[in-house]
């Protein structure tokens, strides 16, 4: 687990997240996501924009999408504290067929664009996730059946606050091939495996490994090592950043396998590269 950081993991379904100084994190969410701010600060960035959000709201996240988010404490020093709510396939199957929801037949363009959608201030809300908080401050789960309930809750509130959330929920098709170039030029950063970067652009490993090699000429590992060095240098080249500044923001884990890479790419070390802005 990371250093400053504090997760509660129930089921593999709610989580609790608390963080006391900033912590940035980037993941790929697998499932749909419910989140709740109980207290401190987040940004989220998406392709579109930056969202900043404060203790009290709350937003939904689409399944199969990179989530890059800044956790932080308020500005008077309240930590992070967010609770995580998983809305899994096999669930939203289950229950679109025992409640026989009416799924809306034309959807609404802006949510279906949107990998997040921001969900307006509501009592129903904040009292599904005040009940779930207090399982966590008391550290005495809810039992399955009582999860199961909370789960429905959610999906019933989603539903009323934003009717056009249930073309979303119960989309059941799986991840087509979209286009890996385009994909792998905005997500190389990312800290996933070759198999993870497969199953998110809708391909086996081994058809993901032929259609790499057609678009890149590499093999994945070598073409994103190569991709992250190449955005270091420019960042450094271009902005005067130091290579303390850039390792962890272009996707390399530790500055000295980095400056090891760069200067196996290069010739010489990213040390050797000026840290002023070039006029």
């Amino acid at each position: 687990m990371d250093a400053g950081i504090i997760v509660y993991d129930y089921m593999d379904t709610f989580f609790c997240c608390m963080v006391e100084k900033d912590k940035w994190c980037e993941e790929m969410v697998s499932e749909h996501m419910l989140v709740y701010l109980c207290s401190g600060e987040l940004e989220l960035i998406a392709p579109e924009k930056k969202y900043h959000l404060k203790k009290g709201d709350a937003f939904f996240v689409k399944r199969n999408h990179l989530v890059r988010k800044v956790k932080q404490p308020s500005k008077d020093g309240e930590p992070f504290k967010g609770l995580f709510l998983q809305l899994k396939m096999p669930f939203l199957k289950r229950m679109l067929g025992e409640h026989r929801i009416t799924v809306p037949l034309v959807s609404n363009p802006a949510t279906a664009r949107s990998t997040y959608v921001m969900l307006d201030k509501h009592p129903f809300l904040n009292g599904l996730f005040t009940s779930l908080e207090q399982y966590f401050d008391a550290r005495q789960y809810p039992s399955k059946e009582l999860m199961e309930a909370k789960l429905q809750e959610a999906v019933f509130t989603l539903l009323q606050l934003k009717p056009d959330l249930g073309q979303v929920l119960f989309d059941f098709t799986e991840p087509w091939k979209i286009n890996l170039e385009e994909f792998m030029n905005k997500n190389y950063k990312c800290d996933l495996t070759v198999e993870e970067f497969a199953h998110y652009t809708g391909r086996s490993l081994s058809t993901f490994k032929k259609d790499f090699a057609q678009v890149f000429h590499l093999t994945p590992s070598r073409w994103i090592v190569k991709r992250r060095l190449e955005e270091a240098r420019n960042l450094m080249d271009k902005l005067g950043r130091k290579p303390a500044d850039v390792y962890l923001e272009v996707g390399f884990k530790n500055l000295s396998h980095f400056s090891t890479a760069f200067k196996k790419e290069y010739g010489f070390p990213p040390s050797a590269i000026p840290t002023t802005v070039l006029s």
